[in-house]
Order: structure tokens, then C-alpha cells, then sequence
């Protein structure tokens, strides 16, 4: 090849590459503060997300085979905080997900709770999600992301309830299927004040290899 038709060739791949870039202005990044689709995790200080808020210390593990609620997930709870096994199946689901554990606050002090739910309906993040939500009533606010739970990969919901209350909710990947925590307070003071459990949650899931 000459030197001419070379020195062609990388001109119009510069031109191209120029006119790839636009008109030059870097991209915008997602928003933090949402939409109906999710960013990727961004972290965000204060409402709706409070990232800042570091999870309570453990003391214990739930989802093994010798605790109250043996599933396909495992993460640390807080002290004091009560758990029982939800046995009432597809009767009581919501969406397409099925309780299978619930975790009460009451012991340490507060009025809510941290429930576990399978919501392994084989369709998307997004879709899961949304029918959850939906069958929630009339709820505003929708804010999602995806982000992680300890290592696994996960779709993260923020939204108020029909009764004015935030609500927050974390749809889990494992090796056995889908699991979703939900955080459920009397009200938005509460919803705050139990989020260090929803974080430590949060952090420390893992599979269950068991």
C-alpha cells in the first residue's frame, strides 16, 4: 500500500472518530434522585436512599438450617430483633412474591419489619419489582437502582406507601433464585431508625451453601 492511500485511510478514521464524539461535551452521569428505570448505584447521602447510614452491629445469622427461617439466602441481624417463619404460602403473597420470613422490630424498640420474601417468578428485575409494588397499592415516588447485597448482584427499590410512608425493598440474586427484603415502618421516623438492620442486611448476604 502507498504511502498516499495510508495517509488517507487515518484521515478518515479521525474524521470518524470526531464525528463519533459529537459535539464534544462528556456525557451526563445518571441522576441520583430517580426514575421509573434504574441507575447504576450511585451513592446518595440523605433521602431517599441514606447511604451515609451504617448497619448496626450483628448478632447473628439468619437463613441457615438452624434458624427460625432456613432459605436460600443468609444475612446478619441486629440484636433483639424477632424472627419467624412465614408458612402461609401463595395465600399471603403479593405480586409474585411469596413470604417466607418475617423479622420483627418490636424486641429492640421499634415498630416494624424486615420480611423476606421468594420471589423467584423467573421474569425480570424490573418486572418483579413493579408487580411487587403495584400490588401494594396506590404507592408514588418509585425510585430504583440496581446496586449489591454483600456480593451478590441486586435491584433496589424506594417508594411511599398509600399511607404517606417510605417504604424500601431489595430484590437479591442467589444461587437458588430471587429473594426480596422489604423495610416496613409505622412511620417515616421509624422507616429511618430501622435502617441499620436494612443495612446490615444488606451487606452481609450471601448465599446459602449449606
Amino acid at each position: 500500500m502507498s504511502r498516499r492511500t495510508v495517509t488517507a485511510a487515518l484521515a478518515a478514521l479521525a474524521l470518524a472518530g470526531i464525528a463519533g464524539c459529537g459535539d464534544g461535551k462528556p456525557a451526563a452521569a445518571p441522576s441520583a434522585s430517580a426514575s421509573a428505570s434504574p441507575t447504576a448505584s450511585p451513592v446518595v447521602a440523605g433521602p431517599p436512599w441514606y447511604d451515609e447510614v451504617a448497619p448496626v452491629e450483628a448478632a447473628g445469622e439468619l437463613g441457615g438450617k438452624a434458624s427460625p427461617c432456613p432459605m436460600g439466602i443468609i444475612f446478619s441481624v441486629p440484636a433483639k430483633w424477632r424472627a419467624e417463619a412465614v408458612t402461609a404460602g401463595r395465600d399471603a403473597a403479593i405480586g409474585d412474591a411469596v413470604p417466607v420470613c418475617e423479622i420483627d422490630a418490636k424486641p429492640a424498640g421499634h415498630l416494624g419489619f424486615l420480611r423476606v420474601w421468594d420471589a423467584d417468578a423467573g421474569l425480570s428485575q424490573q418486572y418483579t419489582m413493579d408487580k411487587f409494588l403495584d400490588a401494594n397499592g396506590d404507592v408514588t415516588d418509585r425510585q430504583y437502582r440496581r446496586t449489591k447485597a454483600g456480593p451478590l448482584d441486586a435491584f433496589e427499590a424506594t417508594w411511599v406507601g398509600p399511607d404517606g410512608t417510605r417504604e424500601r425493598a431489595l430484590l437479591v440474586s442467589t444461587i437458588w433464585g430471587r429473594y426480596l427484603l422489604t423495610l416496613g415502618g409505622a412511620d417515616d421516623e421509624e422507616h429511618r431508625a430501622m435502617l441499620p438492620a436494612y443495612q446490615l442486611a444488606k451487606r452481609t448476604a450471601k448465599n446459602n451453601r449449606e
